[in-house]
Formats: C-alpha cells, structure tokens, sequence
C-alpha cells in the first residue's frame, strides 16, 4: 500500500466510524498530530494529507515552530485541512489557526479559550474517565482518549491501552464526541466501527 493509498483508506475508514459517532461532530474525523522528534518535517506529510483532514501542530517548544506553524497553515488553506495548535494560544492566533489543543492539565484554559475564541475548534487529551466529569469539557468541541491500542508514544508508556469495551465507556460517559487516539493505523481502523468515537488521530500512520 502505498502512502497516498494508505492516507485515502485511513480518511475513509475515520468517516465510516463517524457516521455511528455516538454524537455528531464539527471536527474533522481524521487527524495528523505532528511531533518534533517522530515528524521532524511536518509540512512534508501535510502536503498529502486527503481534503477534510486535521492538524494538530504540536512544538513542544520547537525554536522553529512560528516557521513551520505558518507553512503548516498555508497548505492547510491550499489543501482544504483543519489547523489546530498544541497549547500555543498566541502561535495560533498569530497564524490565524483553526483552534487549539489542549493537554490534559490544561482543561482549566478552555472556558477562557471559548470566550476569547468562539469560532475556534478546541480538543483536549483524556486519559481517564474522571477527566470528564470537568465542568471545561462542556467548552470543547471534542476529546482524543488515549491510548486506544499499544502505543510507540512516550506517553503511553506503562499505560494499558483502553480497547475497544473502554471506548464504549468514555463515550457512554463523555458530553462531547469522543476521538481516538495512541496505535491505530490502517491494520486496525476499521476495528474502531461502530465503538461510537468521532474520528481518530494517528502518528506513525502518516510515515511517507
């Protein structure tokens, strides 16, 4: 398979499963979080990403990160994508994103976010179902819960994969569509049908 084939099969298999969404989404349904040291040259994968498609540019303190954000959003503008910034209120801002995701710790940020930012997509990690019981999951338009599936994630690390049963359980519980996120790929997208998530996002699916 090659790349531009896998990248088509991933963007169709992320719409199927949001058609049996457990709720509708304003999100895209697939989406490429970047990563500086696993996507070192983000703007290389973007540049093939299928129309409809998300960003989510993660810098995690890059020096270069304004120069890759706004490359990022010219192609996204060419291309049809959805931007969102990891974290980087002001990057985002700065480059005219489409939205802000956010980390766990921060879901305190998004009621602020969502007044200063109306039309903005914003997303957040989840980890646990606790997190959403958080009265700033209403301001959201969508959760990534993680990991999904094992994970080459650092983050992931020691961290049992929730499966397909924990799906159900985040969704079951959650006010706000749910997304996968940690190990999927094209060999198990097409498990995730019907576990009622919104989309996914993927890493090392997006390899050229």
């Amino acid at each position: 398979m090659t790349y531009k084939t896998r990248f088509a099969f991933l963007m169709n298999r992320a719409r199927d499963i949001a058609r049996h969404a457990h709720m509708s989404s304003a999100l895209p349904p697939l989406f490429f979080f970047t990563d500086p040291k696993r996507t070192p040259h983000p703007e290389e994968i973007v540049a093939h990403l299928p129309e409809g498609a998300g960003i989510i540019y993660r810098h995690f303190g890059d020096r270069h990160a304004g120069a890759h954000a706004r490359v990022l959003k010219t192609l996204s503008e060419d291309n049809g994508l959805k931007l969102l910034i990891g974290e980087d209120e002001a990057l985002a801002e700065e480059i005219v994103a489409d939205g802000v995701h956010l980390r766990e710790q921060s879901l305190w940020r998004a009621a602020d976010l969502r007044k200063a930012h109306p039309e903005w997509l914003l997303t957040a990690a989840c980890h646990g179902c606790e997190t959403l019981d958080a009265s700033d999951i209403a301001d959201l338009d969508g959760v990534f819960v993680s990991p999904i599936f094992p994970s080459a994630s650092p983050s992931a690390q020691g961290v049992s994969p929730i499966g397909l049963k924990g799906i159900q359980r985040f969704c079951d519980l959650s006010p706000v569509p749910v997304l996968g996120l940690g190990g999927i790929g094209a060999d198990n997208a097409e498990s995730l049908m019907h576990s009622g998530l919104a989309g996914f996002g993927a890493i090392e699916a997006f390899h050229l």
